[in-house]
């Protein structure tokens, strides 16, 4: 499938596979219109992966996996949930968080409160709004992944 996307500032059209494209039910907050999205590398070098809208070229979110700079994160997926995304054992979860893009990159967090939960068997996916957590609203992530202030 050629979708159209505005990373980074660009117009570029790029292929997905089927594998890469996943519905969300409920939608995200903010976005209730749109309910299917790619989920799209940044590079080979790079941690960082795109949620882009396939129904809305200007809709796409940055996303990092929450283990790669905090080891201890971990939740519990409510069943409601669970059952909703046909999860069947914990190796069909894909999780992730969004990130908040600053200028500085020390000021880069991630929101380990809310983490998106995809479920690589059936394609569906929704984001998780953790009850009782620990977990910040806004992580800083730069430095934990051990990236140089030049990057």
């Amino acid at each position: 499938m050629k979708l159209t996307t505005h990373l980074l500032g660009t117009d570029e059209t790029i292929d997905v596979s089927p594998e890469q494209i996943f519905a969300f039910d409920p939608p995200l907050g903010g976005f209730e219109e749109l309910r299917r999205y790619a989920l799209i590398p940044d590079g080979d070098e790079s941690p960082v992966e795109w949620l882009q809208s396939v129904e809305d070229e200007n809709v796409a979110l940055p996303l990092l996996e929450p283990f790669l700079f905090e080891p201890d994160y971990g939740f519990e997926l409510p069943d409601h949930d669970a059952e909703a995304l046909g999860m069947e054992n914990p190796e069909d979860a894909i999780v992730r968080c969004v990130l908040t893009l600053r200028e500085e990159p020390e000021d880069i967090s991630a929101n380990l409160l809310a983490p998106i939960v995809f479920c690589r068997r059936t394609h569906l996916a929704r984001q998780i709004v953790l009850q009782e957590s620990e977990f910040p609203l806004r992580r800083p992530v730069f430095s934990t992944l051990g990236l140089a202030a030049s990057a």
